[in-house]
């Protein structure tokens, strides 16, 4: 029986048939030698169970035109069909500006067997705004299957909502993938019964609905689908973690007694930035600068207080440029002076903040009478030499308009990458340290200095790291 290797699973079908948009025919059999050129067409040659379509590199235009509501994505006509793509390489285009229905829907699957691999969804709504109409899987009475290591590419300005059914009977589980849309998430119209998300990663914000697990939003990728700012191995988020995880062939440097493997570790900074700052100021009030003197006594003598509000800002100009993810304040109702409430962190290259400026966060302060940090979490690798708390309202603790910030903590977390060292540029070897395509890794022969015996930065800027031991893991990029 035919089978797919993806990474180290071997799946067995009865039968594949492999797609090709440039070189393929419908009149082809579909083997590898001769595919077809749909998708579509595959799936009207797929028994009711058992088989699986493999698209090749490419955009496919996998769009259904049929009724008001079933139109636009991927359709497995109730068959249990495996859909399977190329790495990254692989789009299927579910093009709502091909019909007029009311609806459009991206994934469209009735039979539970059904599943998607590695594949990027390309998801156009048209002008269509509603959640009904715009939302991503729609079956009619029941919504199935399960979706790995997948990209759903939001292409329109709207939020997007995740189900539309006439029943609570959906059952569709997307496991490690990404979404890639342009606003929060609403709510599903109907019927989102017991889908899952799990290990699932979002630009935005996921809607409070379905069951979710280990779920993050406000992530930001790069172009290929890399989250930029969580260690997406380590957490096991997106399409490039897990069972199913995208692989791409890695490049391997070689010096006169090894070889060398890039991989990528999580080295959280265990100090509190504020040491860095140059100057603080704000908009009224007295000792702004004792928010960062490391003393979080509730004492108008180690915390910044001003009166006349109920609005203020605080600015920290940092001695050089850097990139902060997290800040914890410290603030809250003593002795007349209020903590703050609603706010907005803001960071700037030049430090007017009339404009130019751009938001992290936006939020609300706890109120809350115990001496406790908050941390507030944003996506951000951009260095800036100023950052702002911008007070909008404060809480009125005995009816005055006092405030009092008592201390604000700067973080950030790093990436760095270090180099593993391969005992031998062997198959076997390769392929046990996590490689999934050996024959077409590249292989730099290097006879500068790029590797030292312990951390140091080097000239081409990589943090560099002989290691003799395996780690646990290793993302091969």
């Amino acid at each position: 029986m035919p089978t797919i290797k993806i990474n180290k699973q071997v799946l067995t079908f009865n039968n594949i048939y492999y797609v090709d948009s440039t070189k393929g025919l419908d009149t082809n059999d579909g083997s590898l030698s001769s595919p077809f050129a749909t998708v579509n067409y595959a799936v009207t040659k797929c028994a009711t169970d058992g088989d699986a379509i493999f698209a090749k590199a490419g955009t496919h235009d996998v769009t259904r035109i049929a009724g008001t509501y079933d139109s636009g994505g991927l359709w497995d006509d109730n068959k249990a069909i495996s859909f399977i793509g190329e790495k990254g390489k692989t789009i299927f285009l579910c093009d709502g500006t091909k019909h007029s229905g009311r609806d459009t829907h991206c994934i469209m699957f009735k039979n539970a067997g059904t599943r998607a691999y590695q594949i990027i969804f390309d998801f156009n709504t048209g002008n269509r705004t509603l959640n009904y109409e715009t939302s991503i899987c729609y079956a009619g009475s029941n919504v199935s299957g399960e979706v790995h290591n997948c990209v759903i590419r939001y292409s329109k300005n709207v939020s997007p909502s995740l189900m539309y059914g006439n029943s609570t009977s959906a059952t569709i589980k997307f496991v490690n993938c990404v979404f890639d849309v342009q606003k929060n998430f609403t709510s599903s119209y109907s019927g989102i019964g017991s889908t899952t998300l799990e290990n699932c990663a979002t630009n935005f914000t996921f809607f409070s609905e379905a069951t979710r697990v280990n779920i993050y939003n406000q992530c930001t990728f790069d172009s290929k689908y890399h989250i930029t700012n969580f260690n997406e191995v380590a957490l096991n988020i997106g399409v490039y973690a897990n069972t199913y995880r995208w692989n791409f062939s890695s490049i391997l440097f070689k010096k006169n007694d090894g070889v060398y493997s890039p991989i990528t570790t999580q080295k959280a900074l265990k100090e509190n930035l504020s040491k860095y700052v140059k100057s603080v100021t704000a908009s009224g009030g007295l000792t702004p600068e004792k928010t960062i003197d490391g003393n979080a006594t509730g004492s108008s003598s180690y915390s910044w207080y001003s009166s006349g509000l109920p609005s203020a800002w605080i600015k920290y100009e940092f001695n050089d440029a850097i990139a902060i993810d997290r800040i914890s304040i410290l603030s809250y109702y003593y002795s007349g002076y209020e903590g703050i409430k609603d706010f907005v962190i803001e960071a700037s290259h030049t430090g007017q903040f009339t404009g130019e400026q751009s938001v992290l966060y936006t939020g609300t302060h706890p109120n809350d009478t115990t001496s406790s940090f908050v941390q507030y979490s944003f996506p951000n690798h951009i260095k800036y030499k100023f950052y702002r708390i911008d007070i909008k309202n404060i809480y009125y603790g005995n009816g005055n308009d006092n405030l009092s910030i008592v201390e604000v903590q700067f973080w950030k977390d790093f990436d760095v990458i270090s180099l593993l060292r391969l005992d031998s540029l062997s198959l076997e070897n390769f392929v046990g340290y996590g490689g999934s395509n050996p024959f077409g890794c590249g292989l730099i022969n290097s006879r500068q200095y790029l590797l030292q015996e312990s951390d140091k930065e080097s000239t081409s800027g990589l943090l560099v790291s002989k290691v003799e031991s395996k780690p646990l893991n290793i993302n091969f990029n």
